[in-house]
């Protein structure tokens, strides 16, 4: 008796795993904004090119990645381009993580898209870390830019 329940609650357990669940990282599925912490915030054209500008308005030296490229640095005030080519990937765009080079000073990005040349302006300030901290940007497969 003992081993029929062992066996249900697992094969329950399985089947519950195997369910699929949204994830609180996917949008909504209509594709209007839902009250959370993830939304995106910014869009850009997935048929073109993109450009990110990352301008450093820290005060601090950041350094930033590209997708399959090591660690290049962002000085105090300095700003960088980086061409996020587009290929016939269905998964992820790009992810780019940016973080302070010494220490753990939290950030945010605000974004600005210009429509006509496909160029996402990222302003890194400090944050307060209770309100928000930013470490990487991420373009999905339809084009929605987020932080994390």
């Amino acid at each position: 008796m003992k081993s029929k329940i062992i066996a249900t609650a697992a094969i329950l357990a399985t089947l519950g795993f195997l369910h699929p669940h949204p994830a609180l990282s996917q949008p909504a599925a209509d594709g209007g904004p839902k009250p959370g912490f993830w939304q995106p915030q910014a869009q850009v054209d997935t048929t073109r090119n993109i450009t990110l500008r990352l301008l450093n308005e820290t005060g601090l030296n950041l350094e930033y990645g590209e997708s399959s490229a090591s660690l290049s640095s962002l000085p105090v005030g300095a700003s960088r381009n980086i061409i996020v080519r587009i290929s016939n990937r269905t998964g992820d765009i790009a992810n780019i993580p940016i973080n302070a080079r010494a220490g753990s000073t939290t950030l945010k990005y605000d974004y600005n898209v210009d429509p006509q040349t496909n160029i996402v302006t990222i302003r890194i300030t400090r944050s307060d870390s209770r309100t928000r901290q930013d470490r990487s940007v991420y373009i999905d497969e339809k084009g929605r830019v987020y932080s994390f």
